[in-house]
């Protein structure tokens, strides 16, 4: 309760000067025409400089007013960024450094991982990269604004899900029986990760407002938001990406088996697929714990840089046990998910 109402205070608290401070709120983008001076406080650049927008306006701009510590962008002249023109209750005008712009960079980066991915992977790269627009097409264009509408978020994801599976392996790697008999396998693993994050986030007793964006999302929209539910779509919608990987992992060590022995009773089959799929459980589970530690860095980070460790107390707070719990669902599901797909795969290409 304690961690709740701090939330909701520190939200309240950063909205607070902005709504006693202005009456209007407006971003722009404008591109440095002059940097007028640079030096360095506390370890902080700070920079006053000129900028004009697209329509002409000119602006000065001192960082020192509202640049968060830390935030050292590289500003020159010619580089785009976003001021946040602040309009007083007198009139006069406020400017301060928003950001910078770099939707140009991000669309290089990703023309030279659609190149990359396309060189490498050939035909199958190419499919892969309209599975991948599918894939956030569903996400944004469907399954967010049911969500938002107040259509249940945990199904929304399993069936948005499914629909992304059922699209994407298809198109990446045939339509085949085996891709099939994977995505059904997937289909399975999702119900799975499901009941298994929901039976873990029980009995820990998770609310879903751990985070400040979960606190900020559900003080804004508490009339349609479930946390708990928002936390469950979360969790199975981050194990779905490797469901695809293990099930059709298997599919292909079935087959393979069975091309280079006909012989092999379903038994022996069963048997030799899963020692192939406990080598790919060992290396998945390492991948999705560094994922979700990776995930929750600056948090360990932060933890340790109070200088005293209690282990205890710092795996009871529920920022931590929710990634925890996380990490624990959708590696259970996973290895769950190792021989169910295997007994399909055995059960319909031995037939």
């Amino acid at each position: 309760m304690n961690k709740r109402f701090f939330s909701f205070l520190l939200i309240i608290c950063c909205f607070i000067p902005v709504a006693v401070y202005a009456q209007e709120t407006n971003e722009i983008k404008a591109v440095i025409t002059n940097i007028v001076s640079e030096e360095t406080l506390d370890n902080n650049q700070v920079t006053i400089f000129e900028a004009r927008d697209f329509a002409g306006n000119s602006y000065k701009v001192d960082t020192q007013e509202g640049y968060t510590q830390g935030y050292n962008f590289r500003l020159e002249e010619g580089t785009e960024v976003v001021l946040q023109v602040l309009t007083n209750t007198d009139g006069t005008q406020t400017i301060f450094l928003a950001d910078v712009v770099r939707t140009h960079v991000l669309f290089w980066m990703l023309l030279l991982f659609a190149l990359v991915t396309i060189a490498v992977g050939l035909r199958r790269g190419a499919f892969a990269l309209v599975g991948l627009a599918l894939t956030l097409l569903v996400l944004f264009a469907w399954i967010m604004p049911q969500i938002i509408a107040g259509s249940d978020p945990v199904l929304m994801v399993v069936l948005g899900g499914s629909v992304i599976m059922l699209v994407n392996m298809h198109l990446v790697h045939g339509f085949t029986r085996k891709t099939f008999v994977a995505f059904i396998s997937i289909v399975i693993g999702l119900f799975v990760v499901w009941g298994v994050a929901y039976l873990f986030s029980y009995f820990t007793q998770l609310t879903g407002l751990a985070g400040e964006d979960s606190a900020l999302l559900y003080l804004r929209m508490g009339d349609v938001i479930v946390p708990k539910g928002i936390l469950l779509a979360g969790i199975i919608l981050g194990a779905l990406g490797v469901f695809d990987d293990v099930a059709v992992t298997q599919q292909e060590a079935v087959s393979e088996l069975i091309e280079a022995n006909k012989d092999l009773s379903s038994k022996e089959l069963y048997a030799r697929a899963m020692r192939i799929g406990r080598h790919h459980i060992a290396s998945a589970v390492n991948t999705l714990v560094l994922a979700y530690a990776g995930a929750a860095f600056p948090l360990f980070l932060l933890f340790y840089a109070s200088g005293t460790v209690d282990w205890v107390r710092f795996l009871n707070t529920e920022i931590v046990a929710e990634e925890i719990v996380r990490t624990l669902a959708g590696t259970t599901a996973l290895l769950l998910l190792v021989p169910i797909s295997t007994w399909f795969a055995v059960l319909v290409q031995k037939r």
